[in-house]
């Protein structure tokens, strides 16, 4: 049977504090402190914190026309306002 494998995603970036500060702005939290403990030797990140994921979706554009609705930051925002809107 053929088949053919495509990444999803999206065509820019995101990290952890950017998501962080939506979170915070779309929830409307105040005095909201971070704190941040690098546990790697680069000092970036975590353990088993993926640092930089940017999937290339070329093949997916070209062969099917497929293209993301949204940016990163967009889907980010989405998203806490649907689970914020249908949370219990």
């Amino acid at each position: 049977m053929p088949y053919d494998i495509y990444n999803i995603g999206s065509e820019d970036q995101i990290n952890v504090k950017e998501i962080a500060d939506i979170i915070v702005k779309e929830m409307n939290l105040k005095n909201v402190e971070y704190t941040f403990r690098p546990a790697t030797r680069d000092g970036r990140g975590w353990l088993g914190d993926v640092k930089i994921m940017l999937l290339d979706i070329t093949k997916i554009k070209e062969k099917t026309g497929w293209k993301p609705k949204l940016n990163s930051k967009e889907a980010v925002i989405k998203t806490v306002r649907n689970l914020s809107k249908n949370s219990i």
